[in-house]
């Protein structure tokens, strides 16, 4: 049997009856609690949820009530059922209908949904279908203007996904010029104009540039000591200023504008509510706080930001439509096409965006959101190519080309960097979430900014030393693709000092992965994509360089055999492409992404079969020492609610093993309770849902209310002056006569799920976990014949999944020793809940 914990349960909108309102962490470690009352949320404009339109009733046109009720009933207005939700307006004789007037055969009815909270997919897809179907009806009898209307409501989806296109490229080529501008400006300025970073001072120089001048110069400093010293000094400085300016945006303003964002937008995607995550104020801290923190060299990337930028655009846009913005499976696939976008600018890549967003990203992904995905993409990178950010007609500074093939022996020297970028891809993501792990647990949540100072002090003063820690991650990864020519004879490509290059690259390898590592979790705005490219260029182009050195040293060799005399065989540079492509995998845990993003950047589909096998390797090893990669392993220490749609799990047990029973929940009779006992019962109760039986006696099931519906028509039923705390509340059934005793009846059915989705007690945990997956269940109610025996939520299966996870580490392996110890202390020990009630 799986054992039981009663921590706080996310789905507050129908996770019911496991535990109290859900608290999680932030990116500091400070908690952030879901129970928070409507109107706490109606203050968030950029929330991802916003539209009352989930609950104001509709009346018929002409404001007539049906038979069925007493005739006595009036029509509200929305006004009215507006200044009622703010408490203005209590005791007007047209409250009446503000809980009443609904049909008994209506359509099921939602409050807003609740921060952290778990969206209902079943209910607002037929609420998208019913909405369909009633504009095809509409249109229909208006003939011409009908179809009219049904093709403008088709093209909204569109409007939105264009506006994010041409937002996306504008965005990314600001974000490109401003944060080289001041990565240059940490070693000079240009004399024609400040404001020119040093690719756009020297645009029409030949060889020598110059119009771009170092600090040193420009103070006529002429001693060598010196000069070093000044330039030391300067980049120092300029990378304190540029990080402390960065998490002061953060921190002040958006917190949730820190780190890459993936791993929360894959949260949002399977259904979860973060509110302000994808809002206005987000998307500007983003956006300049990435600039900043890229330019103070920290070991972080702006490439991974994209993608949360993008859906930002995208949340913002659908505000401006009634419809999607009511409709958060709806939003949710527009989000998916939207994250395209950003990979596309990112890495100039518009069919790995598309891959990106089916891969990684999205949850629930619809054969229309492909179409979607691409059309969002393309418009984003033809922005980008009309504004041509890098002066070069290419979309990102590092696109390389290579006019060699490969030989058959180079597949196992592309095996084996597969295999080195897979532990050390592997160790970078322990490593990661081992230091975010002991952030939020250690003083250092309350030193947020002066932690970004520090690390940031620290990797300026290491990176200085070394030519390429000190060259931004874009600079190093084009360097270490790009082929050696026959006029080279400097630098990489230098057979004199090739041992010593040799040593850098490993060294450089090793600090990046640990400064990257560190840099992960701050609070600042930024990625990871790219420097752990970095990590497996380096990586790559040692080895290349190992094998070339042997080549020269021992042509003979017959493992040589198929090199031609007097003909290159050997390109460091295809692998270092071949690494990056095996770090990025094992970190992120992508793969087709990933083949397709490289060779893209190189534009020659020869070395798609070594990209395809080193990521296979690479891929293969790190799910042999860890399921996870870095975005689950942020979900998971975050206790998201999410579960994979690509992980097999295989969870022993049934479901009476893991459900919460009827005798530990809150169960309301459909025709035994009082407008009293239920105000009593959300005040004592923390749970987030609560079944309805037909009688306590019997306990058959009659349906289902979330703890925000049930709350919202108490609270309104309460400020109303028809209704008193002896009033009845109806669930099920109610009386059609007009006496005193049906008009002061509380009508609750239009929020109550009259047809729950239910199992058999003895069902299998994998079943009730795919349904869960299949159908984006918040709960699901354990029955037998009808009889309600308890219930399963969303968060007990993720609780029993990472239990298993746990249970199935096996013998530790020594990269895994580092964090496991820490990373499996929150299921072990003393259990507590996020709210930080025991168990």
């Amino acid at each position: 049997m799986i054992r039981r914990e009663d921590e706080g349960n996310s789905d507050s909108t129908q996770n019911l009856g496991v535990s109290g309102p859900e608290t999680y962490e932030n990116v500091w470690g400070e908690p952030s609690t879901s129970n928070r009352n409507t109107s706490s949320m109606d203050e968030d404009e950029n929330a991802v949820s916003d539209s009352d339109d989930d609950y104001i009733p509709h009346f018929d046109d002409n404001g007539s009530t049906h038979a069925m009720f007493p005739l006595h009933r009036t029509r509200a207005s929305q006004e009215v059922l507006i200044q009622q939700q703010d408490g203005v307006g209590g005791g007007s004789g047209l409250d009446m209908d503000i809980i009443t007037g609904w049909l008994y055969n209506g359509p099921l009815q939602r409050a807003k949904y609740e921060d952290f909270s778990t969206i209902d997919w079943i209910y607002d897809n037929t609420k998208a279908r019913h909405s369909k179907s009633e504009l095809r009806a509409r249109a229909q009898d208006k003939g011409r203007m009908g179809q009219l209307e049904v093709i403008l409501d088709a093209s909204k989806s569109w409007a939105v996904l264009l506006a994010v296109g041409v937002s996306m490229g504008l965005i990314a080529t600001c974000i490109s010029v401003s944060s080289q501008w001041l990565i240059d400006i940490k070693n000079g300025h240009c004399r024609t104009g400040f404001y020119l970073n040093r690719r756009f001072c020297c645009l029409n120089a030949d060889d020598m540039c110059l119009d771009w001048v170092s600090w040193s110069e420009h103070l006529r400093v002429h001693w060598r000591w010196l000069d070093w010293l000044l330039q030391y000094l300067v980049f120092i400085f300029d990378a304190i200023l540029f990080a402390g300016l960065s998490t002061y945006l953060v921190t002040e303003y958006a917190p949730y504008a820190a780190g890459q964002g993936i791993a929360e937008i894959k949260t949002i995607m399977s259904g979860f509510m973060m509110r302000k995550f994808l809002g206005l104020r987000t998307l500007g801290v983003k956006c300049v706080g990435v600039v900043l923190a890229v330019a103070s060299g920290l070991s972080l990337g702006k490439e991974g930001t994209m993608v949360h930028i993008a859906c930002c655009c995208c949340n913002v846009y659908t505000r401006m439509f009634s419809r999607i913005r009511g409709n958060e499976v709806k939003r949710r696939e527009l989000l998916s096409a939207a994250s395209a976008a950003g990979i596309s600018v990112a890495f100039g890549s518009p069919i790995a965006g598309v891959l990106f967003s089916l891969e990684q990203v999205s949850y629930y992904f619809p054969a229309k959101t492909m179409w979607r995905s691409l059309f969002c993409a393309a418009v984003a990178a033809m922005t980008l190519k009309f504004f041509n950010p890098f002066r070069n007609g290419k979309l990102v500074s590092f696109q390389v080309t290579y006019d060699r093939t490969w030989d058959l022996f180079e597949l196992w020297f592309f095996v084996a960097i597969g295999v080195i970028c897979g532990v050390v891809g592997t160790f970078q993501n322990r490593l990661a979430l081992y230091l975010m792990q002991y952030r939020q647990r250690s003083m250092l949540k309350n030193f947020a900014r002066g932690e970004v100072v520090v690390v940031a002090l620290a990797t300026a003063v290491i990176s200085y030393l070394s030519v390429y820690l000190r060259a931004d991650t874009v600079t190093l990864v084009s360097n270490l693709f790009t082929e050696c020519t026959v006029q080279d004879t400097d630098g990489l490509c230098s057979r004199k000092d090739r041992a010593g290059n040799i040593f850098s690259l490993v060294l450089t390898s090793a600090i990046r992965v640990v400064l990257t590592s560190v840099a992960c979790g701050l609070a600042v705005p930024a990625g990871m994509f790219m420097p752990s490219m970095g990590a497996g260029a380096s990586i790559g182009r040692a080895f290349g360089m190992v094998v070339q050195t042997l080549y020269e040293n021992h042509p003979t060799w017959r493992l040589f055999a198929a090199c031609k005399p007097d003909v290159p065989c050997i390109t460091p540079g295809v692998y270092a492409l071949v690494g990056a492509a095996s770090m990025l995998a094992s970190t992120t845990r992508m793969t087709v992404t990933v083949v397709v993003i490289m060779f893209e950047l190189s534009d020659a589909l020869i070395y798609v079969l070594p990209i395809m096998l080193a990521v296979t390797v690479s891929k293969s090893i790190a799910d042999s020492i860890d399921k996870d990669g870095y975005f689950e392993g942020i979900i998971s220490l975050n206790g998201y609610p999410f579960l994979s749609m690509d992980q097999e799990y295989v969870l022993q047990g049934t479901s009476d093993e893991l459900m919460v029973r009827a005798s530990e929940m809150s169960v309301i009779g459909a025709h035994d309770e009082t407008l009293r006992g239920m105000a009593e019962m959300l005040e004592t109760s923390p749970y987030s849902g609560f079944p309805v039986v037909k009688s306590k006696s019997t306990m058959s099931i009659a349906g289902y209310i979330s703890r925000s519906d049930l709350q919202m028509i108490v609270d309104r039923a309460l400020l109303s002056s028809v209704y008193s705390d002896a009033s009845t509340c109806c669930f099920l059934s109610c009386p059609q006569d007009s006496s005193d005793f049906a008009r002061n009846m509380v009508d609750f059915r239009p929020w109550v799920d009259q047809t729950p989705i239910t199992i058999y007690h003895n069902t299998d945990l994998n079943v009730v976990a795919d349904t869960f997956r299949q159908l984006g269940l918040r709960y699901v109610l354990v029955t037998h014949f009808g009889i309600l025996l308890g219930i399963i939520t969303k968060k007990d299966i993720v609780r029993a999944v990472r239990m298993q996870s746990r249970n199935n580490y096996g013998r530790p392996s020594l990269v895994s020793l580092i964090s496991r110890s820490s990373l499996t202390r929150r299921w072990t020990g003393s259990p507590r809940t996020h709210s930080g009630q025991p168990s």
